[in-house]
């Protein structure tokens, strides 16, 4: 197969653990109320400013500040990545991976996941 599982960000866990807790349409777009419980009144102007950017910029802020969460980077992931991706093509190169197209991988995870 093609597609090998990979280790999320924590700060990608940290957002879907915020979706499970305040629901995804608050945070995605759904609620006309945009605040958290508990949120001060400095995150509040905060988020409020934020929402009145563009949708590129607050998909740049989001990220800035996902990333914030994940404290100092790894200083040899670039390396493990390189090692990681070197491995995958020499397996594929041997063939010893079986590969998989993108639509049967897509329609794969929207069966098995999303229950499509």
């Amino acid at each position: 197969m093609l597609v090998e599982p990979i280790s999320v960000s924590s700060s990608s866990t940290l957002s879907f653990r915020i979706a499970l807790t305040y629901g995804f349409s608050r945070l995605f777009g759904g609620a006309a109320e945009r605040t958290i419980p508990g949120m001060t009144k400095a995150a509040k102007a905060v988020l409020a400013d934020a929402l009145r950017l563009g949708e590129d910029e607050r998909a740049e802020l989001a990220a800035e500040v996902l990333a914030s969460l994940d404290g100092p980077g790894d200083p040899d992931a670039e390396t493990a990545w390189e090692a990681e991706i070197r491995r995958r093509i020499d397996a594929i190169d041997a063939g010893a991976l079986e590969l998989e197209p993108w639509d049967a991988v897509k329609r794969r995870i929207e069966k098995e996941i999303l229950g499509r």
